[in-house]
């Protein structure tokens, strides 16, 4: 009898995307604050790969303005499809090679649906593990499992948004040099996509933003009728979107704590 082949990702007709969103408050003497990190790769409405971390950022928004250095950052715990297996990796210790790895799934060679609904299970155990940590969600948690649900949804990602890539997920209250300035400077470093929480009507609402030229330059953010704003000072991303935008672009799905 033949063994059958372990599972390989497409080599073509894959697209790829990321987002990235906080788990918990910060600042206010919080030096750490815990981002969700998810990349995947979609081929005919199906994810046939993808990497889930939870990545600690060490140093607040105050720091990072007192000395503009950027935050340490490393994966505390991680779900990847790689070489035939979902592969789950936690940290242990401080060191770069202070990892955990086991074997979370095998995976054959014609497993692209189970892939593909795996990204389902292993992202839920994850948002169960942080819940069960946590006596509350914080609202940051909730913009974040909120956009990746509805990210999940082929008509949103390919018809009605396919211009949002590269996000940052963040809430209306998060300061905007933080949010575009450090955070998605670091993970998206041409630009992206900030996606904001607006708590008070449950909606979401995106920017579109441009690198700036130099890091001192702050970033660009893009809305209707050509307006552009600089992320700098103690600026709110909800005071941000609130003179972006002027029309009625909202998610018709409203997020639910």
């Amino acid at each position: 009898m033949t063994e059958t082949r372990p599972y390989k990702v497409p080599t073509t007709g894959m697209e790829y995307n990321e987002f990235v969103g906080s788990l918990g408050p910060y600042g206010n003497g919080n030096p750490v604050n815990t981002e969700l990190h998810v990349r995947y790769g979609v081929r005919g409405g199906k994810y046939y790969d993808w990497t889930i971390e939870l990545i600690a950022r060490e140093g607040d928004v105050d720091s990072f303005r007192a000395t503009g250095e950027r935050p340490v950052r490393y994966v505390m715990d991680s779900f990847s499809v790689e070489d035939g297996t979902v592969v789950h990796r936690v940290r242990t210790g401080p060191g770069p090679d202070d990892f955990e790895v086991s074997v979370a799934r095998e995976l054959r060679a014609g497993d692209g649906d189970l892939v593909d609904s795996g990204y389902n299970f292993f992202m839920k155990q994850l948002a169960d593990q942080w819940d069960a940590r946590h006596e509350t969600r914080d609202p940051r948690t909730v913009a974040t499992f909120g956009f990746a649900q509805n990210n999940r949804d082929q008509d949103f990602r390919d018809e009605r948004y396919p211009w949002v890539r590269s996000t940052v997920v963040c809430i209306d209250d998060d300061p905007a040099d933080d949010v575009v300035v450090e955070r998605l400077k670091h993970y998206f470093p041409d630009g992206g996509t900030v996606a904001v929480h607006c708590r008070s009507i449950s909606r979401m609402k995106f920017l579109k933003v441009d690198a700036g030229s130099r890091p001192d330059d702050g970033e660009a953010i893009n809305g209707g009728d050509d307006t552009t704003m600089t992320a700098t000072g103690y600026t709110s991303i909800g005071m941000m979107v609130d003179a972006v935008y002027r029309g009625d672009d909202w998610i018709d799905e409203a997020f639910s704590s």
